[in-house]
Formats: structure tokens, C-alpha cells, sequence
């Protein structure tokens, strides 16, 4: 059963560690305001929430009009209101495994893997940290994704339709707050 919310934000921190605990969910902005869809307990999610700082209400979601155009999102900079645009931002976990075999890849069999990717692996495996996945699709005007693209990296979709629900993964660590970022901006 899905469950949607709608995410005030009283005093947030932590949103995205709260978000890698419940495992992902459906992020959608428009006008300002956010809303979750998660397939977890209703009650574990707010509790979740809440201790993120976010007061939930229970909420219909918006859905993106036939005149709006979908674009992909290459980054999580947040969209000002005034694009009139639907943002949504799919979420999934990343598994330890996953994560450190990403990390721990050598580009070249005999050259030594960079420190940094050593440090970000130790923080994983001590869960100082952990990796959320993200699939950002924007619903907006024509127009609109014209100015948006000065601002945010937007691949109109235009021919292929399925591009949407074939585009991969990318990945934040959730020490970033890039999600909290674009949500509550």
C-alpha cells in the first residue's frame, strides 16, 4: 500500500539519512511544496520524519497535465516555484555491497584505487554514511524548460517516451544533503 504525504518543513536535518532508513520512496515538488509516496508504514515513516524534522500531513499528489513535457534531470538543483514545474524525484537505497564494489573498482588493473574512494568505502562499512540512488524527471511548460535549462542540466524527452523509465541511476551520499537541499529550498 503506498502511502502520500506532504512534507512541511519545521527545522530539517538529517532528511537524507532519515530517507536511507525507510529505503527510498517517490519525492514530488510543485509550487513549493513537497510530498512523499513511500511503501513503508505509515507510522514508521512519520516517525521517520519527524525525527528529521518534518511535520507530515496526509495529501493527494499532484499529477503533471497533458500540456506539460517531461525532461531528464542530470543534477539535484532545485527548481524556483515561479517554472510552475512537477519535479519528481525517485529514491532507492544503495547496498553496502554495491556501493563499496563501485567504490573499491580500479579504473586500470595495476594502478592503486584513490584515497578518497578508500575513505568514502570506510565510512560505508563503519555506516558513518550511506548512498541513496536517484532518478529526477520534471514536468514543465515548454517555455519554462527553456529558462530551467540555464539553471539546471535538462534533457528533453521528446522521441522516447520510455527514456524516462530507462534512465540509470545516479548516486549521493546522504552525509551531501543534496535531497534535503532540493526539497526544502
Amino acid at each position: 500500500m503506498r502511502t502520500t504525504l506532504r512534507l512541511d518543513a519545521m527545522r530539517p536535518s538529517e532528511f537524507d539519512a532519515r530517507l536511507a532508513q525507510l529505503g527510498g520512496g517517490r519525492l514530488t515538488r510543485a509550487v513549493g511544496v513537497t510530498y512523499l509516496e513511500s511503501e513503508r508504514d505509515v507510522g514508521d515513516t512519520t516517525q521517520q520524519l519527524a525525527l528529521a524534522g518534518i511535520r507530515t500531513s496526509w495529501s493527494g499528489i499532484p499529477t503533471p497535465e497533458s500540456s506539460l513535457r517531461a525532461a531528464v534531470a542530470l543534477d539535484l538543483a532545485p527548481l524556483d516555484a515561479t517554472f510552475g514545474a512537477i519535479d519528481v524525484v525517485e529514491l532507492t537505497r544503495i547496498g553496502l555491497g554495491d556501493a563499496s564494489a563501485e567504490l573499491m573498482r580500479r579504473s586500470l588493473p595495476w594502478l592503486l584505487g584513490s584515497q578518497t574512494k578508500r575513505d568514502a568505502c570506510l565510512r560505508l562499512l563503519r555506516e558513518e554514511d550511506a548512498v541513496m540512488g536517484w532518478r529526477r524527471i520534471v514536468w514543465c511548460s515548454v517555455a519554462a524548460m527553456r529558462r530551467a535549462r540555464a539553471r539546471i542540466r535538462l534533457r528533453p524527452v521528446v522521441f522516447d517516451r520510455s527514456a524516462v523509465d530507462r534512465q540509470d541511476l545516479r548516486w549521493t551520499y546522504v552525509s551531501e544533503g543534496a535531497i534535503e537541499s532540493w526539497a526544502f529550498t
